[in-house]
């Protein structure tokens, strides 16, 4: 295996996956309020899809582990499923069957997450280099063009625009997958009957339990961001600067991580990241004018950028090949749990009692995150 070309292969397959959550996440209101589904329902379509997916991600994640399945079939038979949901929703008119075709969408795309997150170290354990943080960084970069291109293209184009982006993105990524080299045991090179016992490891489960709380505040701040910006007297243009100013700083963040990190254990750049989303979520609820709001947003290159750079790597110093894209799958349903009570639980809050309501949620929630993701970070064995 060639480094360089791996690399590439690497950065295409967590871009394309980037690319549809774009159409999966981004514009699936936007599509199914175009189907004449309620908001409620959505919400609800949502929740479980990403419910749903933190099952599947521990059942697949054993599943390669044990020696049971092979990575790179497993996200061929998923993505090909996506493929033809994709197609089929394209020729059907019941607003219930483009739902729930949308969800089995979100679901199967949020799913594949663990699996490619472990990629990163069966290339490492056949002596290949590959750098997840700017593959990472080169999906955030997608996401930001893609989010540009295809509202660009559904002004002009109508809704149909969002189940092709997933096609395209889709086709995309099983042409890449199939030009990969043999996955099995990606993680190892043995096979393990054990299960990942959480009891076993208490960090782990301390420092899941603080990614879990700090996903909560993002994605229920950022689910009603507009509520935010107009709290301090912002609008839509202001709002889309805002998410700029995020994304921009969070791509070096992601690209220079390894380099940044040199041989500090990625449990204490977890635990920076955890003191960076409490700070934000305390001025966030201290901001009184738009530009604060700006300001605020510089601070994803500490919070949000380095928790998913260092996450990746703090499973592959914590566990054994053996356990890897389980440990992974655990990780990544922190911020699909993120998803799921952030969005219910933002709304609800919002609802009945308002902006400033959900920001003492948010500062509260972060509040115990870090003291979590800091607990773990300095847990003694005893």
């Amino acid at each position: 295996m060639k480094e360089r070309n791996e690399n590439i292969r690497y950065a295409l397959l967590i871009s394309l996956n980037t690319m549809m959550l774009c159409s999966g996440l981004g514009f699936t209101t936007y599509y199914l309020l175009d189907a004449q589904i309620e908001d409620s329902d959505i919400g609800i379509l949502i929740a479980v899809s990403c419910l749903l997916a933190v099952l599947l991600q521990q059942v697949f994640g054993r599943a390669v582990d044990s020696g049971r399945a092979e990575g790179k079939k497993l996200l061929i038979f998923l993505d090909v499923i996506m493929i033809l949901s994709a197609i089929f929703v394209l020729f059907v008119d019941s607003s219930f069957v483009k739902a729930v075709i949308f969800g089995l969408l979100l679901c199967l795309t949020l799913t594949m997450q663990p699996i490619l997150n472990a990629f990163t170290f069966f290339y490492q354990s056949h002596g290949v280099a590959v750098n997840y943080g700017i593959a990472r960084g080169c999906g955030s970069l997608s996401f930001a063009i893609m989010s540009i291109i295809i509202g660009f293209l559904t002004v002009h184009f109508g809704s149909v625009i969002v189940p092709l982006s997933y096609l395209v993105f889709c086709a995309a990524f099983c042409w890449v997958t199939i030009s990969m080299p043999n996955l099995r045991g990606n993680t190892s090179n043995t096979h393990s009957t054990k299960t990942l016992q959480l009891s076993q490891f208490p960090a782990f489960g301390w420092m899941l339990a603080g990614l879990s709380l700090v996903m909560i505040f993002h994605n229920s701040v950022m689910m009603y961001f507009i509520r935010v910006v107009e709290n301090v007297g912002g609008d839509s243009g202001d709002l889309g600067l805002a998410l700029a100013i995020a994304a921009v700083v969070e791509i070096p963040a992601l690209f220079l991580y390894t380099r940044i990190k040199g041989n500090t254990p990625s449990k204490i750049f977890l635990a920076i990241s955890g003191v960076a989303f409490f700070a934000k979520a305390a001025l966030f609820l201290l901001a009184s004018q738009i530009w604060i709001i700006f300001a605020v947003q510089l601070m994803q290159f500490l919070s949000y950028a380095v928790a998913v750079g260092a996450r990746v790597y703090y499973v592959n110093e914590t566990f054994s090949a053996a356990y890897q894209v389980t440990a992974q799958a655990y990780v990544v349903a922190t911020e699909t749990i993120g998803i799921v009570l952030g969005s219910i639980l933002g709304g609800f809050i919002v609802q009945l009692g308002g902006v400033n309501a959900l920001l003492w949620f948010g500062t509260i929630t972060a509040f115990l995150g870090m003291l979590s993701m800091i607990y773990s970070a300095n847990y003694k064995v005893r």
